[in-house]
């Protein structure tokens, strides 16, 4: 009898460290490995979000950072809601939008439209690239390819699906709400919307300021829990 109460404690103790780390996880929404070690930040408002963890060293995978992982949780759920799009049929990721302006983004939209690709890719969606020139130019900064002038850009590709999005800057973060269109009937084949808090983007949003500038049109106000967020780059 004297032998079973160190393995029961040893039981307990198990389990309880399991626990703890359960918890632990569920809380660093967007953590990632990096050369071994755990890179993230504790956030108790996402404790619904799984947590996806890279370790370079023993997968041999590329770093991955918080915008990394965010595109690819995005790209996971637009497949899980997909009921139409298939993998051979060519699918075209376009530039994220602000919710209040279709004709502005920034340089946090630009970074993720990049990372969703690489995420659909992953998928192995036949994706199609716009930014992809008709032909290589030759400059004294090197040989180039990719190009946003229209006019160097074909007109004729087989794209029968789009991705759009669109971001909006809130007092908390970012909120993204996506979705993947036919553009032969309009018809929305899948859907995804999320949050992320502005902590977990520190690399490219900053917490709002008490003045700001939007639209040419300058906000002031003494509460900054009143302010949104704004993208590394954007006037203040």
């Amino acid at each position: 009898m004297q032998q079973k109460y160190p393995i029961l404690a040893l039981m307990l103790t198990t389990i309880g460290l399991a626990g703890c780390s359960n918890a632990v996880n569920q809380s660093h929404n967007l953590d990632y490995v990096q050369d071994g070690q755990h890179i993230g930040y504790q956030d108790q408002n996402n404790m619904y979000q799984e947590k996806l963890v890279y370790d370079v060293n023993a997968s041999g995978l590329a770093p991955k950072g918080q915008l990394n992982v965010w595109a690819e949780k995005l790209v996971n759920e637009l497949v899980l809601q997909n009921d139409a799009l298939r993998p051979d049929q060519p699918l075209l990721v376009t530039t994220p939008v602000m919710s209040d302006d279709f004709n502005q983004t920034n340089e946090l939209a630009l970074q993720l439209q990049q990372s969703l690709q690489a995420a659909f890719h992953a998928h192995e969606f036949n994706l199609v690239d716009l930014n992809v020139a008709n032909s290589l130019r030759a400059t004294d900064h090197g040989e180039l390819i990719l190009s946003r002038n229209w006019e160097l850009l074909p007109t004729d590709l087989p794209v029968s699906h789009v991705l759009v999005s669109t971001l909006s800057l809130t007092n908390e973060g970012v909120s993204f709400n996506g979705r993947v269109v036919d553009v032969t009937n309009n018809r929305v084949v899948s859907a995804v919307q999320s949050f992320v808090a502005g902590k977990s983007l520190s690399g490219y949003v900053l917490p709002a300021n008490k003045v700001q500038t939007r639209g040419g049109i300058i906000y002031r106000t003494e509460n900054t829990k009143e302010s949104r967020f704004t993208v590394l780059g954007d006037e203040q």
